[in-house]
Formats: structure tokens, C-alpha cells, sequence
């Protein structure tokens, strides 16, 4: 497996030109306007004289490779973000982790397999990167992204000492200490809309659980999606052989499911992203509820 260092610079060149009409692509479908991209020559950014438009708020994609980070950064200044990036709705939070997902794969090369990828709003690049721990020393690739007559430049950044720290919210001197509680702070959820209008979904900020459960949220579930599935005699399997087909009820464009151990999640359609075989939630499946009748006994 590669590492992820300065010196694969034509590695990822190569990489991202490769994937550069698939990552159009997948730059259109999150951010809501049509792409072209080009991808440039590697140079060493200095944090100190950033390029042109580089710094300030705007888009970063983090990617996470066994320890170490490359970071995508589209800034507010190129007016190629959406509006609805600084605070997106659960659609949009599902559009960039998509993004984050699909770029992860098509912008590095595929020996690099990342292991985390996430995309949100930064009120500064310049000093989220170095929150990141990116050194003067990093690599750094234009990616050169048109959009009608709309131009702008999408850094690609790598090595990032501390990719956890890149999407941290930036410290505020002038706010004040929270105060500590004997009850732990509980996730607040949004507000419903006006009367009269479909309540908003319930968006939990995941920062403000209680140590405990954050704890829950690192832990790795199978995740598994099943195409088809039939059951045959012992006869049948047997006799299975190089060449045989199976053919299945179900149709080929009925949805596939997707299952957490043996609790169905979701369902999706098949897509392909990069080389790789993908799967696009469409929908997602509720948990069963579960009744009990309460019986009360009258006396005779």
C-alpha cells in the first residue's frame, strides 16, 4: 500500500486525471450544477502565502488514510458552492457524505483505500488545514472545476498529520466555558416548521452526546447488501458447478437491500463509482414497532 506522502504527487496526477470525468460527475450531483474539471500540476503549499482564493470560508472534504489525511478545499470565493452548504439539511448532509465518499476513491490512487472521509462547511481553510496539522512541506494539486462561465479551483491537499481536527469547530476566545451539569447535555433537535407546513426531520448534533454514548458511534457493524435470495435442497446445491446459473424472482431493477447483521436498514439501487461497485440509498426502512396489549382484569 502506498503512503501517503509528498513524493506520490504524479501518483495522484495520474489518479485524478483518470477519475477526473467521474469526479465531475460526482462534484455535479452534490453540489446541484454541472461540472468540468482539469487537473493541474503539483506545487508545495506555504500556509504562510496561500494561492489566490485559497483561504477564507468554504467547502473541505476530508479523507482519512490509516492515520494520515488529504484534504479537498472548494472555497466560498470561487461561487461555485451552494447556498445550502454552511448549514445543509439532511438531504444535503447525504449529498456530501456521498461526495466525500466518491472523491475519497477517484482522486488518489487505488492502493490508498480510506478508511474515513467526511465533507462540511470551514469558516477558514487556511486555518482549518493547519488545525489538521498541514505542514508548509504539503503537497498540493489544482484541480481546476468550470461550470458554465463559472471557474474556480479545487485544492487538493495531503499530508494532514491530524485529519480528526480539520472539520473541529475552530476555538472562540470570547465565548465562555460551558458549565458543567450533573445531567449529561442531551442532542438538540431542530425546531418543526411553520404552522401549516411538514415538520422538519429531527437533526441530533452528535458533538453534544455524553462521552458514553460516543463511545457506541465508533463501533464497526457489518454492513451487508443482498442482490438476491432463494432457498434449494441440499440436491440442488450440490450439484452446483462452474457454469451453473441461478436465477432469482426477483426483478433486475427491483431494489437491493441493505442490512445491519439481520435488521434491513435501507434499500438502494446499484452504481458505480470509479472502478468499484457501489450502492445508492434510496430509502430508508423503520424499525418494527413493537406492541403489547395491556389487559386489566376485572374482578368478577
Amino acid at each position: 500500500m502506498s503512503e501517503l506522502t509528498p513524493e506520490i504527487a504524479a501518483d495522484v496526477i495520474a489518479a485524478s486525471q483518470a477519475g477526473a470525468e467521474e469526479a465531475a460527475g460526482a462534484l455535479s450531483r452534490a453540489l446541484d450544477r454541472e461540472f468540468t474539471m482539469e487537473v493541474g500540476e503539483a506545487t508545495t503549499l506555504d500556509l504562510a502565502a496561500p494561492p489566490e482564493g485559497f483561504g477564507g470560508p468554504g467547502l473541505a472534504v476530508v479523507m482519512t488514510f490509516a492515520g494520515e489525511g488529504a484534504v479537498a478545499v472548494l472555497a466560498e470565493s470561487t461561487g461555485l458552492t451552494p447556498d445550502w452548504a454552511p448549514e445543509p439539511d439532511p438531504t444535503g448532509e447525504s449529498k456530501l457524505a456521498t461526495l466525500a465518499q466518491e472523491l475519497s476513491m477517484l482522486l488518489v490512487p487505488e492502493t490508498l483505500m480510506a478508511d474515513d472521509f467526511q465533507a462540511a462547511w470551514v469558516t477558514d481553510a487556511g486555518e482549518a488545514l493547519a488545525r489538521g496539522g498541514v505542514a508548509d512541506s504539503a503537497a498540493a494539486v489544482p484541480i481546476t472545476l468550470k461550470s458554465g462561465d463559472d471557474q474556480g479551483v479545487l485544492w487538493l491537499v495531503w499530508p494532514c498529520g491530524s485529519p480528526g481536527e480539520v472539520l473541529a469547530p475552530a476555538a472562540n476566545a470570547e465565548e465562555a466555558p460551558a458549565e458543567e451539569d450533573d445531567a449529561p447535555p442531551q442532542p438538540t433537535p431542530t425546531q418543526p416548521a411553520a404552522s401549516g407546513g411538514d415538520p422538519k426531520p429531527r437533526i441530533f448534533d452528535f458533538s453534544q452526546l455524553p462521552p458514553y454514548s460516543k463511545s457506541l458511534l465508533k463501533v464497526r457493524l457489518p454492513v451487508k447488501v443482498t442482490l438476491a435470495s432463494k432457498r434449494q435442497s441440499v440436491e440442488e446445491v450440490m450439484a452446483l458447478c462452474p457454469g451453473s446459473i441461478l436465477s432469482f424472482d426477483k426483478q433486475c431493477d427491483a431494489p437491493i437491500d441493505i442490512s445491519i447483521g439481520d435488521q434491513p436498514i435501507a434499500q438502494g439501487e446499484t452504481v458505480k463509482v470509479g472502478e468499484r461497485f457501489g450502492v445508492k440509498i434510496s430509502q430508508m426502512i423503520l424499525p418494527a414497532e413493537s406492541f403489547k396489549a395491556l389487559r386489566s382484569d376485572k374482578a368478577g
